[in-house]
């Protein structure tokens, strides 16, 4: 049947057809014959299938440390349902290394995941759904500092430029003198700072200007549409957000409201949202969460406070993230548990969804068959 259909039917036909079905049936479908696999894989097919299921592909991925295996999984979750369609484990060289590596999940992007070992230079695209891997190379680009300094990766990003359709890397390279212990505790005019952008499409690195600034650990990357962001600071603890245009490759710097301590940022409708926590009274014996929404990338006076969450909740829960309107996703810190809280009703509903709570990274996901071989393949 699928061989008269493939020699009987126009091939507009038949792509209209294919544009309607799953990236994993379409993964069979390559088999059908040659017309067939050079129709799916073809950069022109790719990028009608991305925009053509876009708004209706969406899932959710969770990053998780299993202590019986000892290893990393990463299990897609539906975004309907939240229920679990598959778990797996990371893709090479990261498999397997669980006890070695701090596995994170830089960012996810039109299908790509990027992955970094945390305190090493060891980086990896992949995509989940196809089970392409990349093999980051590692940068080659001079480091402008002493002999004897030591070379850390201090943060990383991960997104699309729209213009040149390609994927990019941003990556800020510390350099700093061999006493490790000091290391986070130095002024931060005492580390030497490189970035790097990285391109698929060249499989290469090289240099882009931006400012000198601390990006501390718990800052993991906030991508929005073109732009990642990411909490930083010049003077501890004075933070504010330092967003990186994949497209223009230029430095944003937004303040944060004042007297507020920033601690994760996240993506509410297109928009960097943030989760500050503040004391509750002057020897900060209890906490509350307040979540603010940045409506203006640079302008300090467009920060919006939206709600306040309970000292009772956020003594017990860690935020993960955004799902639908006014409903965050958080876990639970004694057993890993995932749990909805609905920032208007204040309702809380447990899913039956566990993991690691120290190790629990959740991301928007969605299937496509973008390759991560390089080149320019879809539009954003």
């Amino acid at each position: 049947m699928m061989m008269m259909m493939a020699n009987e039917l126009p091939e507009d036909l038949v792509t209209q057809i294919l544009l309607w079905l799953p990236v994993v049936s379409l993964l069979r479908f390559k088999c059908v014959c040659k017309s067939w696999y050079a129709l799916i894989t073809h950069q022109n097919f790719l990028r009608k299938h991305l925009l053509h299921n876009k708004n209706s592909n969406t899932h959710l991925l969770l990053k998780t440390f299993n202590e019986t295996m000892e290893d990393y999984f990463v299990s897609t979750i539906s975004y309907e349902e939240l229920q679990i369609s598959l778990t797996q484990p990371l893709p090479p060289p990261f498999f397997g290394n669980g006890e070695k590596f701090c596995i994170s999940v830089v960012g996810s992007c039109n299908g790509l995941v990027c992955l970094h070992a945390y305190d090493t230079l060891n980086v990896v695209i992949w995509n989940p759904t196809t089970r392409e891997t990349k093999v980051v190379p590692e940068s080659n680009l001079p480091i402008f500092a002493p002999a004897g300094y030591c070379t850390r990766i201090q943060g990383m990003g991960f997104g699309f430029d729209a213009k040149t359709n390609d994927y990019k890397i941003i990556s800020f390279v510390s350099m700093y003198e061999p006493n490790f212990d000091d290391y986070f505790i130095k002024d931060v005019k005492e580390i030497i700072y490189q970035k790097e952008v990285y391109s698929l499409s060249t499989d290469s690195w090289r240099k882009v200007d931006g400012p000198q600034c601390f990006i501390p650990d718990f800052s993991s990357m906030t991508y929005t549409t073109g732009m990642g962001s990411w909490l930083a600071y010049v003077e501890d603890p004075k933070l504010f957000v330092l967003s990186f245009d994949m497209s223009d490759e230029v430095f944003l710097e937004t303040p944060l409201p004042d007297n507020v301590n920033g601690q994760e940022l996240f993506v509410l409708n297109e928009s960097i949202a943030m989760v500050a926590f503040m004391p509750v009274d002057e020897k900060w014996r209890e906490i509350r969460y307040d979540i603010w929404l940045l409506l203006k990338v640079g302008v300090k006076d467009s920060w919006n406070r939206l709600f306040t969450i309970r000292p009772s909740f956020a003594k017990i829960h860690q935020p993960l993230g955004f799902w639908k309107n006014d409903t965050m996703f958080w876990n639970k810190i004694d057993n890993g548990q995932l749990f909805l809280y609905d920032l208007s009703t204040k309702q809380m509903t447990g899913l039956q969804i566990h993991g690691h709570s120290n190790s629990m990274q959740l991301v928007t996901y969605m299937e496509t068959l973008i390759s991560v071989k390089g080149g320019n393949e879809s539009k954003e």
